[in-house]
């Protein structure tokens, strides 16, 4: 595959560096970040043999399926998204971390401390969401909390300043601007709609139907206690590990019975539920809100 940034000798040489180990992509929405990603995983896995890609990008991503935090590991050199296996995921709930900051950035650093442990270099993309205070905070606290050692930062103008001025003066992490190259597609809100459609559809396409008993499982929320027909949940198992996707069918609460599509082989280590802000339907449509929220019982 051939590069198509054009990073300056210093810029390289920090990539290559043994020392900076988890590299943080940053920049805004259609500034060419997972196209950077994979030029770095190209370049890297040609040096290094346990290279890790961390994809935090929670409305479009390419690991697993919307909504999630994934890592891979790169098998000797990278070819395409689709030929790295998904180790692990962490279920952020929502497609935008705006108003779902608090999971996506445990996510982020989750993932990341996973990924670190099976890598000698770490490429972590992370979402277009930079404008304003809610991206100032959201960008600073995952830097604080994954402490990158170098910082890729794609900006058309200054739109990054605002972040970046707060690591002024700090040996790590280093940062590197990048200029965003000239024809770099302009996503709009309909193509950004139907890729993630796509993902959930191709996710979803094997799914079966499973019945789980309210009284024997841990829930957990990340946006409320309601928890309608067709919401986007994780199953995870007994460890808290998130283990798959699911989109609730049907609450029967006579019987303490939850009915779930999921395209999980083995369910039989299922602990626990999280419930996302999201509903959708197996072919991956988005459902609008309902006002008919069913109340989850909570054992005493």
């Amino acid at each position: 595959m051939r590069e198509r940034f054009s990073l300056d000798d210093e810029v390289i040489e920090a990539i290559l560096e043994p020392q900076n180990r988890i590299i943080m992509v940053i920049g805004a929405s259609d500034t060419g970040k997972t196209t950077l990603v994979e030029d770095l995983l190209t370049l890297i896995a040609r040096t290094f043999k346990k290279v890790v890609v961390v994809d935090g990008d929670i409305g479009q991503s390419h690991l697993g399926p919307p909504t999630t935090i994934g890592w891979g590991l790169i098998q000797n050199k990278f070819e395409s998204w689709k030929k790295i296996p998904l180790r692990d995921f962490y279920f952020a709930g929502a497609t935008s971390p705006l108003g779902n900051m608090l999971p996506t950035v445990v996510g982020a650093k989750l993932i990341s401390e996973i990924a670190e442990n099976h890598a000698e270099k770490v490429v972590m993309d992370t979402t277009g969401m930079v404008k304003g205070g809610a991206g100032k905070a959201l960008k600073i606290s995952k830097i604080d909390l994954i402490r990158p050692q170098l910082i890729l930062a794609l900006q058309r103008e200054d739109e990054l300043e605002h972040i970046l001025i707060s690591f002024r003066g700090m040996r790590l992490p280093r940062i590197h601007r990048i200029p965003v190259p000239f024809g770099i597609i302009q996503k709009t809100y309909s193509d950004r709609s139907l890729y993630r459609e796509r993902r959930f559809r191709d996710y979803f396409k094997r799914a079966k139907r499973i019945s789980l008993s309210l009284d024997e499982i841990g829930l957990a929320n990340t946006k409320s206690e309601a928890c309608p027909q067709s919401q986007l949940i994780s199953l995870r198992d007994r460890e808290g590990r998130d283990l798959g996707l699911g989109i609730v069918e049907e609450i029967n609460l006579g019987k303490g019975k939850m009915s779930v599509y999921t395209p999980l082989e083995e369910t039989e280590e299922i602990g626990g539920v999280v419930l996302g802000g999201l509903r959708i339907n197996l072919e991956g449509k988005q459902i609008q809100p309902a006002s008919d929220h069913t109340k989850i019982p909570r054992s005493q």
